[in-house]
């Protein structure tokens, strides 16, 4: 179907899983990572404990929880068996502890609470000086609902000397009431997690959000089209949370009767993932790319097929640069990034630049281009912000 779908589903043996699809085309995937999992997710806070400070203020090893283990490298004044307040800022190296960071975001929809960094700042995605205006108005003149128990936050919220906000693209337009009811969501989850951490032991608790959490509070913006849950979830699909005040009215919601199978199989989003369980991706040319990841990077080669023209190598590398970014965030790989694209001319490898940067222009996750090494490869990074697919399957 035309238009934007969110899938959303709560499956048994995983808390949660959506997908993002665009014109009956699958755009983006979030899976919760398996109970027993023993790495944290990107975003968790947690109350951690010092398991060792390294020499000459190098970094500090911590304990997320059990048999969880974070990198921080903030380690001034820190000692062994201190408690220290974390988030999870990266996937780890397999055998490597997680980086976390004492710089804590708390996200919601429409605006991120930064505790260390003072100051109101709006994403440069709005541009209109009236509509910045408003909103930086609307941040400074916050203040606690005295018809509620929100008093309890005002003491974490003093402008520029208590933290600051970022207004996202999404408050664009939104109303008043929802700017003000974002940032009490955001300010009581930073309560939240500084309570816990005088009611609990360090090294006890990681606390993440959930993938259908994430989906509603980042793909969002535009609204979509229909959200398609089971009948089971739709009572639960109420504006509460890190997502709240996003404007859906009931029409929106599609409840997948239990004799059309759930959301993702409704939508064929279990086609496509079994699709993306292989390595090889066919081109619209009749040509190809396989990616493979290993342990040190993610290798990708591109063929023409039975085609083997100058041109036909264009069309296939050009091909292969468009479809990049959306394969590299299904299956969620990042790190270091190895291109063999298919034999092309010297004087056409600008194209296929500019193709590349066009196409990861649009990815949400951060990626640096580094270039064209000696032997004709191209050379990416990107952060490793999800769990590889192939693991949480």
């Amino acid at each position: 179907m035309k238009g934007r779908v969110l899938a959303i589903d709560m499956p048994s043996g995983r808390a949660s899983q959506a997908a993002l699809i665009v014109d009956g085309r699958v755009e983006d995937l979030l899976m919760d990572s398996a109970s027993e999992t023993t790495q944290p997710d990107i975003d968790a806070v947690s109350w951690a404990r010092v398991d060792r400070v390294l020499p000459n203020g190098a970094g500090a090893f911590v304990q997320l929880a059990q048999d969880q283990m974070g990198f921080l490298r903030e380690a001034k004044g820190l000692k062994a068996e201190n408690g220290v307040l974390v988030q999870v800022i990266g996937l780890p190296e397999p055998g490597k502890a997680a980086p976390v960071t004492r710089k804590l975001l708390y996200k919601t929809r429409l605006v991120i609470h930064t505790p260390t960094a003072p100051g109101i700042n709006v994403s440069r995605q709005i541009r209109d000086p009236e509509e910045q205006g408003r909103l930086i108005g609307i941040v400074e003149g916050w203040s606690p609902d005295p018809d509620t128990r929100e008093p309890a936050l005002q003491k974490y919220w003093t402008m520029h000397s208590e933290g600051g906000f970022i207004v996202r693209s999404a408050a664009r337009n939104a109303s008043d009431q929802d700017v003000l009811d974002a940032i009490s969501c955001a300010l009581g989850m930073r309560s939240n997690h500084e309570g816990l951490t005088r009611s609990s032991e360090p090294g006890k608790f990681v606390q993440a959000r959930l993938a259908m959490d994430d989906a509603l509070m980042e793909w969002t913006d535009p609204i979509p089209d229909m959200i398609a849950v089971t009948n089971k979830l739709a009572s639960r699909l109420v504006p509460s949370g890190p997502w709240d005040g996003l404007a859906l009215g009931e029409d929106i919601y599609a409840a997948i009767r239990s004799d059309e199978g759930d959301p993702f199989e409704h939508f064929g989003v279990w086609d496509e993932v079994e699709r993306l369980q292989r390595p090889l991706v066919d081109l619209p040319s009749g040509g190809s790319m396989i990616i493979e990841a290993t342990r040190a990077m993610v290798t990708v080669d591109v063929n023409t097929g039975d085609h083997f023209s100058q041109g036909a190598g264009m069309t296939a590398s050009i091909e292969a640069a468009r479809e990049l970014p959306r394969q590299l965030r299904l299956r969620g790989l990042g790190g270091q990034v190895i291109i063999d694209f298919a034999t092309i001319k010297k004087m056409h490898r600008k194209k296929i630049e500019e193709v590349l940067k066009t196409a990861f222009r649009k990815d949400p996750v951060p990626t640096t281009l580094a270039g064209w090494t000696p032997l004709g490869n191209f050379e990416l990074q990107r952060k490793r912000e999800r769990r590889p697919l192939s693991e949480l399957l």
